[in-house]
């Protein structure tokens, strides 16, 4: 038989006749059909055939054509078949693809998907094959008209669609990114990968839910207290912290039990932090998210997430330091009045710029350690009674230790301070709380 009849009846026909409905995808002859295909494409001639005549074929899967859905997402040999064909296309394979409407696509894949939320397993797979040869878009016009999409997801979004929309939006970032062809591979593999988790930080930060049949956010944080998201879970509680009150107002209830959504967040939200404390936070989704919400992470970097054991020992022990510094410079500053280097007003001074209470907690570590100085004994009343008559300001004292101690004199915008061994720099931030 004439190679071009092998490609017709071995390679074409069985196609036709499962789209038509006419085979189940059990009965597609999925060995036969991936033989015949990588042995007539070892003639060169014959590899532009067997291109030409599959090429409309490709185009239908990447389209997400109802025929390759007939039965749901259950359907496999025959998408496994052509996935594997478009990879033995070579280098160039994702050029066969140019000029199609990915975003056009991403929203078939979801209309096909959705009735059962399958996974959008094939559509990973199909885009990261393609990505792998030489498939490109315009990927500024693609991140604008995504981003216009999901702007408007509050409104009128599906779960499904707005999570193939997120998923081509994080393929799209990461495209555009400065980095070398192997590392955006490693990344979209880490995209697929992790997408089960990476969802529930899309739906945050969308403020949509993607990819779950749930109602409200407090399902959300439930969904994402399990064992296998416990590394990365720091990731989540920075983003829901962050968005709480947008994504659990008070008057939401659950529309099962009535019970609130938000006291229901919160007990979710505990559970996070004892999670947190007892695990070692993984790095291996850094990188990716710095990519996927780059404005997002700077900010989120900034905040607190709950500290682990140690972490919280660390900060103590650093605490402790910090006050032993500001102690030993209150005792020299004592010392420096009695050799008049500064005045007593200036000694004051340097209590009363910290909060009354730590002020209090300061005076009375500095009257432990000077029980006998007699500059202390003399001046210590005065001291105490400013402080108690020290109205409280809603302030956030940072000083930033340069020299001996903080004796401090208001010059101009800044807080000097004069010592012994010269002069340094403090900052008084005011804010309200």
């Amino acid at each position: 038989m004439a190679k071009d009849n092998y490609i017709e009846e071995d390679i074409i026909k069985p196609l036709d006749l499962f789209l038509a409905g006419k085979i189940s995808d059990n009965r597609f002859p999925y060995s036969n059909w991936r033989y015949t295909v990588s042995n007539i494409r070892e003639d060169k001639y014959q590899f532009s055939v067997v291109r030409k005549a599959l090429k409309p074929y490709y185009h239908r899967f990447f389209m997400a054509d109802k025929d390759f859905f007939r039965n749901g997402n259950s359907d496999v040999k025959v998408k496994y078949a052509l996935l594997e064909a478009i990879e033995g296309e070579g280098n160039d394979a994702g050029r066969l693809f140019a000029g199609l409407d990915v975003i056009k696509a991403a929203e078939n894949w979801a209309e096909r998907l959705a009735p059962d939320n399958h996974e959008p397993t094939f559509f990973f797979l199909l885009l990261n094959a393609l990505l792998r040869r030489d498939y490109s878009a315009d990927w500024k016009k693609l991140y604008n008209d995504l981003k216009d999409k999901l702007a408007k997801s509050r409104s009128y979004g599906h779960f499904k669609t707005n999570e193939l929309y997120c998923i081509l939006m994080g393929i799209t970032m990461i495209e555009r990114a400065d980095l070398t062809r192997d590392k955006k591979e490693e990344l979209e593999r880490l995209l697929q990968s992790h997408w089960q988790f990476i969802k529930h930080m899309y739906s945050v930060l969308i403020h949509y839910i993607v990819g779950m049949k749930v109602k409200n956010f407090a399902a959300v944080a439930k969904s994402v207290c399990c064992k296998s998201y416990e590394p990365y879970i720091h990731w989540f509680y920075k983003a829901f912290n962050e968005n709480f009150d947008a994504l659990c107002p008070e008057e939401e209830n659950d529309r099962h039990d009535g019970r609130s959504v938000r006291d229901q967040a919160m007990a979710h939200m505990k559970k996070m932090e004892e999670i947190i404390k007892k695990t070692n936070p993984s790095t291996e989704l850094d990188e990716l998210f710095d990519i996927l919400f780059p404005k997002v992470i700077k900010k989120l970097f900034n905040q607190s997430r709950p500290k682990t054991y140690e972490e919280l020992e660390a900060a103590i022990d650093d605490l402790t330091i910090q006050y032993n510094k500001v102690l030993e410079q209150l005792a020299k500053a004592v010392k420096d009045v009695e050799s008049e280097v500064i005045t007593p007003e200036d000694l004051t001074e340097a209590f009363l710029r910290f909060p009354r209470d730590m002020a209090l907690t300061l005076f009375g570590s500095v009257s432990n350690l000077l029980t006998q100085n007699k500059t202390w004994l003399k001046y210590a009343p005065t001291i105490q009674e400013q402080i108690l008559n020290k109205k409280e300001e809603p302030k956030t004292l940072t000083v930033n230790v340069q020299g001996d101690y903080v004796v401090e004199k208001k010059v101009e915008n800044e807080v000097k301070y004069v010592s012994a061994g010269g002069t340094g720099v403090c900052t008084n931030k005011t804010e309200k709380e």
